[in-house]
This record gives structure tokens, C-alpha cells and sequence, in this order.
């Protein structure tokens, strides 16, 4: 069978990605845990992030539907069931990758893989960006700056479009 590794090199931690008028970079979180069950949202005891909210506290929780959160940085919890809470709580640190895209053309950028608008509210997260599941929110930061979670296996897929879109600005 023929050896093909060399050809998906991983992007090494730090790594910065020139997308001319905008960068994408590669952000190392402590910890994210996806919990599942009735009521999670209003159980949760982090700020719950929904679009096109503005998240500057190092943990939260992300509204992914009405019965599932993938918290972020928060405290560590026991996976498994937890009966007390009807949870379903698994470690889902390895799961995603997270990276920050900011600067100029960073929401333009975002618009030529999804329909996206800053005035139209969701209770949401999730969106399907180039063909892909990610996480969106906006992150208080100096510039305009957008955090995605995307499957870690499709890191590559996300970068190579991002870089696509951003030839053709």
C-alpha cells in the first residue's frame, strides 16, 4: 500500500495562516466538553454563546441546540451519564480543532463559504461553512475576530478553503 502521510503534514501549534487581509491562527484551549440532555442550557453555570454573541471570558458555554452545549474551558466534569443532571458529558478536547480568523476581510471571508448575518440572531452556533460543520462565535478581541471549532480531521479542509476564498477577494 503507498505512503501518502507526507502529503497532510499538521499544522504546527503557533502557526499562523496568511490569508493576506486576514490570519488565521491556531488557538490551544484547556479544555472542551460536549454535554447532551433536557434542560443543559439552563443547567449550564457558564455564559451561554449563541450567534452573533461576543464571548471575552476565558470560559463559556456554546448553544449548539436546546438539548446540547460544548463547554468551553469550564470545569472538569466526570464523563459518562450523570443521573443528578440527566447528562450525557464526554471529553471532546481532541474532537476540535479551534482557530481564530481576524482582521479586515475576516467576515467577508466568512460570507463566501456561508450565509452569515450579524443581524439575524440564532440560538445557535453551529453553521455549515464551505461544506463543513463548524462552531462560529466572535471573540472579544482587539480586531474583528471570528473563533471556529471544526473536526479536527477537517483542519486541512478548512484552512485550504479559507486560503481559496481569500485568492479570489
Amino acid at each position: 500500500m503507498r505512503d501518502d502521510r507526507h502529503k497532510w503534514a499538521p499544522l504546527a501549534s503557533g502557526t499562523v495562516v496568511d490569508l493576506r487581509t486576514a490570519t488565521l491562527t491556531p488557538v490551544k484551549l484547556h479544555r472542551q466538553t460536549l454535554i447532551s440532555g433536557p434542560d443543559v442550557l439552563r443547567q449550564t453555570e457558564l455564559p451561554v454563546v449563541e450567534w452573533p454573541d461576543v464571548i471575552g471570558q476565558e470560559s463559556y458555554a456554546l448553544s449548539l441546540r436546546r438539548d446540547r452545549v460544548l463547554m468551553v474551558n469550564g470545569a472538569a466534569i466526570a464523563t459518562g451519564w450523570d443521573q443528578a443532571k440527566s447528562w450525557a458529558v464526554s471529553n471532546a478536547s481532541d474532537a476540535f480543532a479551534v482557530f481564530d480568523l481576524s482582521g479586515a476581510d475576516a467576515f467577508d471571508l466568512l460570507t463566501r463559504g456561508a450565509e452569515l448575518s450579524l443581524d439575524s440572531p440564532s440560538n445557535s452556533v453551529t453553521r455549515r461553512l464551505f461544506g463543513l460543520d463548524v462552531m462560529l462565535y466572535r471573540a472579544a478581541l482587539p480586531d474583528p475576530t471570528y473563533r471556529l471549532h471544526v473536526a479536527t480531521a477537517m483542519q486541512d479542509a478548512l484552512i485550504n478553503h479559507l486560503s481559496s476564498a481569500a485568492a479570489h477577494l
